[in-house]
């Protein structure tokens, strides 16, 4: 008797465990009072991003982020891959968040690359408190620290760990900015964000 209830709890527990919502073969974990959260599904494939309250800028280059779909998954990819451009860099800028100042603020995103063979062909996240939804070139942009070892294999997401907002405060908007080109091979790969959350 005592063997079948046994068996019975871990064919429940069993179930329990396997039933996570997955996106990207990552399980989606509770995130307590998140602030924002983006999984880009809700566009068709190869359509320039344009989400409600997300800025997606050009600051050099004729590229933009364009949403991606792939196995039934959505998500923002910058790639400078195919145009004339010698230098491309792109901003995708959060909406507004506000931050309680001293608060255990997190972000987290999945993140994966594409063809990057160098360094300069990167990736940065950038925080500022007085982007006003305009004045992009004169904000303050403060880098955040990323510590990312990206797969070698082309297009596997990686998370970013649990990134440390606690020095920002008030309005806030989080921007990732990818710089590459699009006629030197050595700096044309692209870069894939999903999942992107602040809590």
């Amino acid at each position: 008797m005592n063997k079948i209830k046994s068996l019975l709890f871990l064919a429940l527990t069993a179930g329990i465990f396997t039933s996570c919502v997955k996106d990207d073969d990552f399980e989606v974990p509770f995130f307590q009072g998140t602030i924002l959260s983006q999984k880009f599904e809700d566009a068709d494939d190869n359509t320039v991003l344009a989400i409600d309250g997300w800025k997606n800028i050009s600051s050099q280059g004729s590229t933009v982020w364009k949403i991606q779909r792939f196995d039934n998954n959505g998500y923002a990819e910058f790639n400078p891959f195919g145009s004339t451009d010698a230098v491309s860099i792109g901003w995708l800028i959060t909406p507004t968040i506000s931050l309680t100042e001293n608060n255990s603020n997190k972000l987290t995103f999945q993140t994966s690359q594409s063809f990057v063979t160098s360094a300069a062909n990167k990736l940065e996240v950038l925080a500022s408190t007085d982007f006003d939804g305009t004045n992009f070139a004169t904000a303050t942009w403060k880098t955040i620290p990323l510590n990312i070892t990206f797969p070698s294999t082309n297009f596997a997401f990686t998370s970013s760990g649990s990134i440390d907002l606690s020095g920002f405060s008030g309005n806030v908007n989080i921007a990732f900015k990818v710089t590459g080109s699009g006629t030197d091979a050595s700096l044309d790969g692209a870069y894939q964000i999903d999942n992107v959350r602040v809590y």
